[in-house]
């Protein structure tokens, strides 16, 4: 059987959300077993991988900056709102914590944090661009703390 993957993209933003690394999940005869960063050496093969890193370093042309990539799938929104300007744009300086863009999956809205400090140097992801885990959304130059 294969499982569904709205299902699997929920529980695994749940799962990053709450900082969850291991859950167990059964419904209607079917089971999911997902871990986020962990190797599992259990002879099963594995329903599910570990979830995709935030952050991916681009190649060693520009050392200096990374990308923050989408955590799953879903919608980006780079505004609270409609009529509200983006939480962040090239140029500005981020804190660790503070807002990046907001990313709807399955008709919930989670706004998602920078994981460190960082500059923005460009937007990746037009507003209401859908995303797919991995989707480079912004290039950032990190910061010192």
């Amino acid at each position: 059987m294969i499982p569904d993957l709205k299902i699997l993209d929920a529980l695994m933003a749940r799962m990053q959300a709450l900082g969850i690394t291991e859950l167990d999940y059964s419904r209607d005869g079917e089971h999911i077993r997902l871990v986020r960063g962990a190797q599992d050496t259990a002879p099963t093969p594995p329903v599910v991988a570990p979830a995709l890193p935030v952050v991916e370093t681009l190649p060693a042309a520009t050392k200096t900056e990374t990308t923050i990539d989408a955590p799953m799938h879903g919608q980006f929104y780079a505004s609270p709102a409609p009529d509200a300007p983006p939480f962040v744009k090239p140029g500005d300086i981020v804190a660790e914590g503070q807002p990046l863009f907001i990313l709807e999956v399955m008709k919930t809205l989670s706004r998602i944090e920078a994981e460190f400090p960082c500059r923005i140097v460009a937007m990746l992801a037009a507003n209401a661009d859908a995303v797919s885990p991995g989707t480079p959304l912004f290039t950032v130059e990190p910061l010192d703390a």
